[in-house]
C-alpha cells in the first residue's frame, strides 16, 4: 500500500506497500450511497473479457462515487469502518475511568481537552506566535537553521532537513541518519510541477498562514507568492516517483565533510547538532539533487521566503489545534464547519495513533484471528518456498539464498504488543494545555528518534499504527508488518471461503514478502544488508531481462482501451504483484479452490475512480490501478486459463510463451 513514515519512511525503507491510496488514519470518509441501478446498465463482460469487470460487476456497474471523492473502493471503505469503530472506541474511553496511565487515559484527557474549546481559547496562541517571533529575529541563515533544529527537536516540525534514523543500508545491525526529502506541505513532485492546483492551494494556505501573525492581506499575498515560487524549484530538482523507489539513487554514506560540500552555504555541523545529531560521523543525503538546490536557495536573497516557509510549516504542522477562536476566516487552515465531537476523535486517532492502534488492536486481533492469519504466511511461505527451489533462473546458491531470506524474514501481525509512549500528557487539571500537550508528545517522539541513533535496530519494532490501512515491507530489516485493520472483515470473513479471503489477505501478505525479492529487493540481503552481487552475475542478468519484460508487459496495458501503465516507474509493485499471486495460486490445484481464489483476487481492487483522477495516478503513482492489478496479473496465471477455459480468442488471453513468471 502506499503509501508515507507518514512519513517519507513509506517510499525508501517501506518498499512499499501494497496496496491502497494513501491513507491517513482517521481522515473523514464518506459513507458509500446505496447503489442504484441505471436504467441503461451496461451489459457484463464475461470472464474471457475482462476478468476484473466480470467479478466485480454489481460493484462498478451500481455503485457511486460519494460528493466530493476521486474514487471509492474496498480500501476507502476498509477505512471509513476502521473510523466509525476507532470513534466508539474513544467513546468507551471517554465513558469509563481508566487506569492511571494508560492509553485509555491519555485519550480521555486529550478529546476532553480537545473539546473544550473555551479553555483552548483562553489559552490562546502565544506559543505559536512565540514560535513564529524565533523566526523573525534570525539575521542569517545559519541562525534560521538553527531555529529548524530546534522545531524539529522540540515541537515535531520538519522544514527543509528531515532527518530519520534507519537501519544501516550495509550493516543493518547498527542506525543510520537519513536526511530525506524536505517538507512539501504535502505536495509531490508530480502534482505540484505540473498541475495548478498544488500551488494554488500551497499559496493560499501560506497567505492565511502569514495573516494569522498580522502580515497585512496584500502583503501576505505577494509574500505567499514568492515562497510558492522558491518551493517550485526546490521540486524541479527533486527526483521523480520512479527514481524515488531505485535504492541505487539513495544508497551513499557521506562523511562530516561530504555533508559540509553538499551544504556548503550554511555550518553543516551546525546543522547536525541544532537537529540532536552532532555525535554521528556519517549519514544518507536521500536526494542530493534536492538537496543541492536547498544549498542554493539558503541565502541572505532568500531570507524572508525561507522564514515565511519556516512559518508554514509550523502551521502545517499545528494549524488542526488552533483554537475555535482564532480560525475566523483562515479556511485553508482549518475546516470548522466540522463537528467537534468528530473533529476532536479524528484528530485525537491521528496524535495518538499507536496508542489507538494498540486500544485497536487488542480488540479486534483475537488469538483465533492471529493463529488463522499466521497459518496464511505459513502457507504462501511455504508455496514461494516451493517456487524458488524449480525456479529455472536460478541457481543452487541463489535458491539457497533466498530461502534463507524467508527464513529469517519477520512478520509482524496486528501491533505492537511492546509499545510504550515516549511522552507524558498532563491532566488539565494540573494546568496542562491542549496545544503544549500535542507539543510534548511531538517532542517526545523525536526525542526517542534522536536516541535510537546509538541503538541497535529492533526488528520486531512496529513502525506502522494498527489503524493504518496499508501493509508495509521494509528491505533494511527483511521484516514486514499487516495492522490489525488489514485483518478486519473487509480481507478476511469467517463466513466466506477460505481460499476467497486467501485471495483477499493472502495478495496482501504475498506482495510484501515478495518486495523482497522485487527489483530493490533482491540487492539486499537475508538480514537487510545491501549487497546488490550477493546474487551471482548470471543470476541478476537473468533478473534484469525479466525486469524488461515486465517493464514492457505493463508499458502496453491499456485501461480504458486509452491509457498506459508506465511499466518502470511501477515495477517494484508490479514485480510483488506477479510473485504474490503466483504464490497464492500454487498453495491449492483444486479448481473450485482456485477459482474462490482468483475471484477474492479481483473482488479486493474493486473501485470507483473518476477518469481524471486516473491520469493522475498514471502519471505519478507507483502503483498500477486495481484493473490491472487484477487482469494484468491474472492473466500471466496458467490456472486462470485451465479455471475458466480462455481461449485464443479471448481479451484476457495470453500465449504461454508472452506469460510473465517471476519464479
Amino acid at each position: 500500500m502506499q503509501l508515507m513514515r507518514k512519513k517519507m519512511l513509506s517510499l525508501f525503507l517501506a518498499l512499499t506497500t501494497v496496496l491502497s491510496l494513501s491513507l491517513s488514519a482517521c481522515s473523514e470518509a464518506p459513507v458509500m450511497p446505496e447503489p442504484q441501478i441505471s436504467k441503461s446498465a451496461p451489459q457484463k463482460p464475461t470472464v474471457g473479457e475482462n476478468y476484473y469487470g466480470s467479478v466485480n460487476f454489481n460493484y462498478l456497474s451500481r455503485g457511486q462515487i460519494p460528493y466530493g471523492e476521486s474514487g471509492y473502493g474496498l480500501f476507502d471503505n476498509t477505512r471509513y469502518e476502521m473510523e466509525q469503530y476507532v470513534k466508539d472506541l474513544i467513546d468507551r474511553c471517554v465513558n469509563s475511568q481508566p487506569v492511571s496511565g494508560s492509553f485509555e487515559e491519555m485519550v480521555k484527557e486529550m478529546y476532553l481537552q480537545y473539546t473544550n474549546t473555551d479553555a483552548r481559547n483562553e489559552a490562546g496562541v502565544d506559543t505559536l506566535l512565540y514560535l513564529a517571533g524565533m523566526i523573525e529575529q534570525c539575521n542569517t541563515t545559519d541562525e534560521l537553521v538553527g531555529v529548524m533544529g530546534y522545531l524539529y527537536q522540540n515541537c515535531g516540525v520538519s522544514s527543509f532537513f528531515r532527518p530519520d534514523v534507519l537501519p544501516n543500508f550495509l550493516d543493518s545491525s547498527t542506525n543510520t541518519l537519513y536526511l530525506m526529502n524536505m517538507n512539501t506541505l504535502g505536495n509531490m513532485k508530480e502534482n505540484f510541477t505540473r498541475t495548478d492546483a498544488g500551488p494554488e492551494s500551497m499559496g493560499q494556505y501560506v497567505k492565511d498562514t502569514l495573516t494569522f501573525i498580522k502580515v497585512e492581506p496584500e502583503e501576505a499575498k505577494q509574500r505567499a507568492k514568492n515562497v510558492v515560487r522558491l518551493i517550485n524549484e526546490i521540486m524541479l530538482a527533486t527526483m521523480d516517483s520512479a527514481n524515488m523507489m531505485n535504492m541505487t539513487k539513495h544508497l551513499k554514506l557521506y562523511n562530516k565533510t561530504e555533508v559540509q560540500s553538499i551544504f556548503s552555504n550554511i555550518n553543516a555541523d551546525n546543522m547536525l547538532q541544532a537537529f540532536g545529531f552532532g555525535t554521528i560521523e556519517q549519514c544518507i543525503v536521500y536526494d542530493e539533487g534536492q538537496a543541492a538546490k536547498i544549498n542554493e536557495l539558503l541565502t541572505q536573497e532568500h531570507i524572508r521566503e525561507i522564514k515565511d516557509y519556516l512559518m508554514t510549516c509550523i502551521m502545517f504542522e499545528y494549524s488542526d489545534v488552533l483554537p475555535p477562536a482564532y480560525l475566523k476566516d483562515l479556511v485553508s487552515l482549518s475546516d470548522s464547519t466540522k463537528d467537534i465531537d468528530d473533529s476532536a476523535k479524528r484528530y485525537i486517532a491521528n496524535i495518538l495513533e499507536m496508542e489507538v492502534g494498540i486500544l485497536y488492536g487488542r480488540e479486534i486481533c483475537n488469538d483465533q484471528l492471529i493463529s488463522t492469519v499466521s497459518t496464511m504466511v505459513s502457507q504462501i511461505q511455504d508455496s514461494c518456498r516451493d517456487l524458488i527451489r524449480h525456479c529455472d533462473r536460478l541457481s543452487e546458491d541463489s535458491k539457497n539464498k533466498y530461502l534463507q531470506k524467508i527464513d529469517h524474514m519477520v512478520v509482524k501481525l496486528g501491533y505492537d504488543h511492546a509499545w510504550t509512549a515516549p511522552f507524558t500528557i498532563t491532566p488539565a487539571a494540573d494546568g496542562g494545555t491542549f496545544i503544549e500537550n500535542v507539543m510534548a508528545i511531538k517532542r517526545g517522539r523525536k526525542q526517542k528518534l534522536i536516541a535510537s541513533i546509538q541503538q541497535t535496530p529492533d526488528r520486531n519494532a512496529w513502525e506502522m499504527s494498527a489503524i493504518e490501512v496499508n501493509a508495509t515491507y521494509y528491505p533494511m530489516s527483511n521484516t514486514f508488518e499487516i495492522p490489525a485493520v488489514m485483518m478486519s472483515k473487509a480481507f478476511i470473513n469467517p463466513a466466506d471461503n477460505e481460499y476467497y479471503n486467501l485471495g483477499k489477505l493472502g495478495y496482501v501478505i504475498g506482495h510484501e514478502m515478495s518486495h523482497g525479492f522485487d527489483s530493490n529487493g533482491f540487492q539486499f540481503d537475508d538480514y537487510g544488508n545491501y549487497k546488490p552481487e550477493w546474487i551471482g552475475a548470471e543470476d541478476r542478468e537473468k533478473y534484469r531481462q525479466l525486469m524488461d519484460r515486465v517493464i514492457t508487459y505493463y508499458d502496453n496495458f491499456k485501461l480504458l482501451d486509452i491509457y498506459n501503465i508506465k511499466g518502470e516507474q511501477t515495477l517494484s509493485e508490479n514485480l510483488a504483484d506477479l510473485s504474490s499471486v503466483q504464490c497464492l495460486l500454487h498453495i491449492t490445484d483444486d479448481p473450485d479452490n482456485l477459482r474462490h481464489l482468483l475471484e477474492g483476487i479481483a473482488a479486493q481492487w474493486a473501485s470507483l475512480t473518476v477518469v481524471s483522477n486516473l491520469v493522475m495516478e498514471l502519471d505519478g503513482e507507483i502503483h498500477s490501478p486495481g484493473e490491472a492489478r487484477t487482469n494484468a496479473v491474472v492473466s500471466c496465471m496458467d490456472a486462470f486459463y485451465k479455471v475458466y477455459d480462455i481461449k485464443e480468442t479471448d481479451k484476457m488471453y495470453l500465449a504461454p510463451e508472452n506469460r510473465i513468471k517471476v519464479w
